[in-house]
């Protein structure tokens, strides 16, 4: 998949192309779902009846690296409740190296699936820490793996962001 590397802070500025991206990904999703769920139309943020709505990823649907779902039951200790936070540098509370592939997120169910009434879309990565030392990335999105990305040039950026050129739909159960 083609990417770009930035400065969170320079997308708007300097990436305006990345905005065109996020409407053709969410356009994209929303005309997929009403195929796949005919009968319901698109609500927005306050869906009603009949009507399938929108939002973030929500983190209560993926697991961490250490296979914990990042839910309300996620302890400050666990790097904090419902949120995507996490160390990939270390399991515990004491900052060392690991090394290996660490998993940054997979969904909750069993398998490292999403729910069925959940679709999804994804855009790219933001790495907001420092500490955070990724230099490649492989991913799979149902039975699609992708290339191994060598992306060991994004330390040379503060606080980076990891655009896809495309963005990628999340099947249901993916």
């Amino acid at each position: 998949p083609g990417y770009v590397m930035m400065e969170t802070s320079k997308i708007k500025r300097y990436s305006p192309e990345f905005q065109h991206t996020l409407r053709e990904l969410e356009a994209r999703l929303l005309e997929n779902t009403k195929m796949v769920w005919a009968g319901l139309s698109y609500g927005g943020l306050t869906p009603r009846e009949k009507q399938f709505g929108r939002t973030t990823f929500l983190p209560q649907f993926f697991r961490d690296e250490a296979g914990d779902v990042l839910d309300s039951a996620h302890t400050v200790a666990d790097w904090g409740r419902n949120t995507f936070r996490q160390l990939f540098n270390s399991t515990t509370p004491t900052a060392s190296a690991v090394p290996g592939w660490k998993t940054i997120f997979e969904g909750a169910h069993t398998g490292g699936t999403t729910p069925e009434d959940i679709r999804m879309a994804w855009a790219g990565l933001a790495f907001t820490s420092e500490e955070i030392n990724v230099t490649k990335i492989r991913f799979q999105i149902g039975d699609t793996r992708y290339p191994i990305m060598d992306i060991e040039e994004i330390h040379t950026y503060n606080m980076p962001a990891l655009i896809f050129e495309e963005g990628f739909e999340l099947p249901e159960e993916a």
